[in-house]
């Protein structure tokens, strides 16, 4: 018996674009015959044609009619939801190493995979990813309405926004939206949302545009908010109550699409983002550039990407440099102060030294000493930290302790000093004397 992957696409259209493009890369690589499972369900009630153009074997089975069929495959999942209606152990679609760690340990020598992700498999290499991606065929209706509206009301590189507000809210906030558009006008700006009132705020701006929708994201429950638990129609149980028409999925991925050709701002960490900028950048329906990234971060963004430990300290040393230039003061403090309780360690180390120093030039020098002392508890030997120690005990009155830091660092290290901490240990030796 031939292998053959079973591709089982589920949930909003970007989940299931990612596990189309990744399960036909495996499908291509080892030569496996597929079959691709689209169910039309509350999430996404558009079929496989309403989408793309692409000859490939389409089944449209939901998942609680394939209870028990595949007992005998190899299976990989995204979680335990989707095992317990299939009736078959959890495995997950992400736990190898590599490509070779999959064909040594998933790949049957025969017999059937049962593959469905929500996300794309970091294992799988990005080169097979692009080569899918770049096979898939969007319809005729939906590569015509993104190139009209690129063409015709875009018409030069602009920077792209998606507002998430119905059952995930993410993505900017509408002031947020409001100072960034603000901010630079003489930018052009997309805009795309579920909520069709996060558009029309954002769209008051002349150099800011949407495109008119018919169709958007419902309730299932018009009487319950947005979150409210729900199960969908193969019984699963979740805090979402939406239903997506097929008019409204076809709208979506148009918008979708022109997303992908801008520059896109800020990282919500939806699929829905990163498939567009996936798109953009390996499979752009329309020739148009992208305008230079603007300096500009969502404090709501960013605060999600800490609490879920999603961004490393150095990058993130980066984001409040930025906001601290851009006069965020308070906000890069409190993303900083946040980072410092979640991390590793390690981690806190490296973000201890700098919330100090930011302390310091936010003139609390009390605030900053708790800091510096984190830093050397875990590395005495840092003596930059020794520096900003005294200057902060310095400013806070307390000269004999000042003089203790400083003679931790001089004269024995002074020569190894950079520039900027050489001079600061200059001024702390002026105003000591």
């Amino acid at each position: 018996m031939k292998n053959r992957i079973h591709i089982f696409c589920d949930g909003g259209i970007g989940n299931r674009i990612n596990a189309l493009i990744s399960g036909l890369a495996l499908a291509d690589r080892f030569g496996i015959e597929s079959t691709i499972y689209w169910p039309m369900n509350s999430w996404c009630s558009a079929s496989f044609s309403d989408i793309f153009e692409n000859e490939l074997d389409i089944q449209t089975t939901p998942l609680d009619a394939l209870a028990g069929k595949f007992s005998q495959a190899k299976m990989m999942l995204h979680d335990e939801i989707g095992a317990q209606f299939l009736q078959v152990p959890f495995a997950s679609a992400y736990d190898y190493q590599s490509l070779e760690d999959f064909e040594l340990r998933g790949l049957p020598e025969s017999g059937e995979l049962f593959f469905y992700p929500a996300v794309i498999p970091e294992w799988i290499p990005e080169t097979l990813i692009h080569a899918s991606l770049q096979r898939m065929r969007f319809s005729a209706h939906i590569t015509r309405s993104v190139s009209e509206f690129i063409n015709d009301t875009m018409k030069r590189p602009f920077h792209g926004l998606h507002l998430r507000r119905t059952d995930l809210p993410i993505g900017l906030t509408d002031l947020e939206v409001m100072a960034l558009v603000q901010r630079y006008p003489q930018e052009v700006f997309f805009v795309c949302s579920d909520d069709p009132n996060a558009e029309a705020l954002a769209s008051a701006h002349a150099h800011v545009h949407i495109r008119s929708k018919s169709h958007h994201v419902e309730k299932k429950d018009i009487k319950s908010d947005w979150l409210t638990l729900s199960k969908d129609q193969e019984g699963r149980t979740y805090y979402g109550n939406v239903k997506r028409s097929r008019e409204a999925v076809i709208e979506g991925t148009i918008d979708l699409l022109i997303l992908a050709h801008s520059q896109i701002i800020g990282f919500s960490g939806s699929t829905f983002q990163l498939v567009a900028k996936l798109i953009g950048d390996v499979a752009p329906l329309v020739p148009i550039t992208r305008p230079n990234a603007l300096p500009f971060f969502s404090f709501a963004e960013m605060t999600q990407q800490v609490e879920r430990q999603l961004i490393a300290p150095g990058m993130l040393l980066q984001v409040c440099h930025t906001m601290m230039q851009g006069g965020e003061a308070a906000h890069a403090l409190e993303l900083m102060r946040m980072a410092f309780e979640r991390m590793a360690d390690v981690q806190r180390i490296e973000i201890a030294h700098t919330l100090g120093v930011m302390l310091l030039n936010q003139n609390q020098p009390r605030q900053a000493k708790l800091y510096f002392e984190v830093v050397l508890d875990g590395q005495p030997s840092s003596y930059s930290t020794w520096l900003h120690l005294a200057f902060a005990e310095i400013l806070t009155g307390q000269i004999d302790r000042a003089k203790l830091a400083l003679n931790m660092v001089i004269p024995n290290n002074q020569s190894t000093l950079s520039a900027a901490d050489a001079n600061l240990a200059s001024a702390i030796i002026n105003k000591l004397k």
